[in-house]
């Protein structure tokens, strides 16, 4: 293995390529330079390591170098989605501290010179990436230098690296999917062809043929979206993985990417883990199952939950203690999955314990959703769930309690717009006389999507 570091990538292979983006080609080297003013930016307004930075990264150059400055400096990246709103990231912030934040934009000179990398302990916290569960507004995994390694270490022993190896990032960095294509490219010295801007179908086509992609991470929309954009594309012969994950794989798209040759490998994982759990292996494509536990990963199936030990797990949440919620003796974490071991070996993946809305590959937590729900002028109880959605898996819908004095409709959709990034925005509202409950006196989820759903009306 060899270290999560741009200066040390640049002193072992200074002209290889490291980045293909925009049409460009950048070597190592240059990367390097640019990363090396960045730390020098951090040095010069006091960050040291151990000091948590906020970044708003994207698919570009500037973002990736910025990220690989603040690995460098040992500063924990405190990753922010940028299609948060300007509330949700200002509530983000204001929870984690408010750090400071990095322009990835701020004009810099590269440096003449790149220094040598300074060893960071394994232990250090390289990256605070966001996660969202059902009951609890999004939380901040840690993941230290040793999750790091240890996740591309198994990614390696599971898929291998090829010398001729290309990782196409069409997935935003701040997600743990995107971020450990970049970490773990970096440590295998392979390069990331970055799939700029929006994800653009016909686009990522033509980058895969043009620059002999072999790797790729997706959701299933996306790949949907691949599928769709041409009818008579198949997979080029250089593209020998394409990892499918973040939500679940239907079985016709399974079966439809089979047929267009698409090496489509269904994997399980979760920011907690630094992404990838359990992947299927080549001969696998087309199978039921999310494939077997990755080497150094243990996965077991404790009253139908799917816990997960070893390096690759985070070290907590920012701000939480550990607790028996998250944690179950022994060092295993309760993913919150329900799951199951098919009689092949593989693991399959069979929904939620709890609430939580997969949309198109992002989480969405009902309760967060709610909360903002409430403060809509006329909103007095809101009830938030999940609705099947051809093209995204589910789709976020809501029941409202309201005043019919005080509500209105059109101004309750206006602020959605506004004040929802959009995948948490419901795509259908319900309104009701009152919000079913169960016997404990909460509200029965099942009831309210029962009632509701030949209710809905769109937004």
């Amino acid at each position: 293995m060899t270290e999560l570091s741009i200066f040390a990538a640049a002193e072992d292979s200074p002209e290889a390529p490291c980045l293909v983006a925009e049409g460009e080609v950048y070597s190592y080297a240059q990367i390097a330079a640019r990363a090396s003013a960045v730390v020098a930016r951090l040095a010069s307004v006091g960050l040291d390591r151990g000091d948590r930075v906020a970044l708003i990264p994207r698919a570009d150059v500037d973002s990736i170098v910025t990220l690989f400055a603040l690995f460098e400096r040992g500063c924990p990246a405190l990753l922010v989605h940028p299609r948060l709103t300007d509330r949700e990231r200002e509530q983000l912030l204001a929870s984690a501290g408010r750090p400071p934040t990095i322009d990835p934009y701020a004009p810099t000179r590269p440096t003449a010179t790149v220094p040598r990398h300074s060893p960071i302990p394994e232990d250090r916290t390289l990256a605070i990436v966001y996660t969202s569960g059902s009951r609890s507004a999004p939380r901040g995994a840690k993941l230290s230098r040793r999750a790091f390694l240890a996740s591309a270490r198994a990614h390696r022993d599971h898929l291998g690296w090829l010398p001729e190896d290309r990782w196409m990032l069409a997935m935003p960095p701040a997600h743990v999917g995107g971020l450990s294509i970049l970490s773990r490219s970096l440590i295998a010295r392979r390069c990331v062809v970055v799939a700029s801007g929006p994800f653009d179908p016909a686009a990522v086509l033509g980058l895969l043929e043009r620059e002999r992609v072999t790797l790729m991470s997706l959701v299933p929309t996306m790949l949907q979206r691949l599928l769709d954009a041409d009818p008579a594309w198949s997979a080029p012969p250089s593209l020998r993985a394409v990892l499918v994950g973040g939500a679940p794989f239907p079985e016709p798209l399974r079966q439809r990417a089979l047929a267009r040759q698409v090496p489509a490998l269904a994997t399980y994982g979760c920011t907690e883990a630094c992404s990838q759990v359990a992947t299927q292996g080549p001969s696998e494509i087309g199978r039921p199952g999310s494939g077997r536990p990755l080497p150094g990963i243990q996965v077991r199936i404790e009253r139908g939950e799917i816990q997960v030990r070893g390096n690759v797990l985070m070290d907590g949440y920012l701000g939480e203690e550990r607790s028996a919620d998250t944690w179950a003796e022994g060092g295993w974490l309760r993913t919150g999955d329900q799951g199951r071991f098919l009689p092949d070996g593989q693991l399959q993946v069979l929904g939620r314990l709890d609430d939580l809305i997969v949309s198109g590959g992002e989480n969405v937590s009902p309760l967060e959703v709610e909360a903002w729900l409430l403060t809509v002028s006329g909103v007095s109880s809101a009830c938030v769930f999940g609705i099947p959605d051809p093209d995204w898996g589910q789709a976020v819908a809501a029941a409202l309690v309201v005043d019919p004095d005080r509500f209105d409709f059109a101004i309750l959709c206006e602020a959605i717009r506004e004040g929802l990034a959009a995948h948490k925005r419901p795509k259908g509202i319900a309104i009701l006389d009152e919000l079913p409950l169960n016997r404990s006196g909460k509200v029965d989820r099942a009831r309210v999507l029962s009632v509701a759903s030949a209710r809905l009306r769109s937004v």
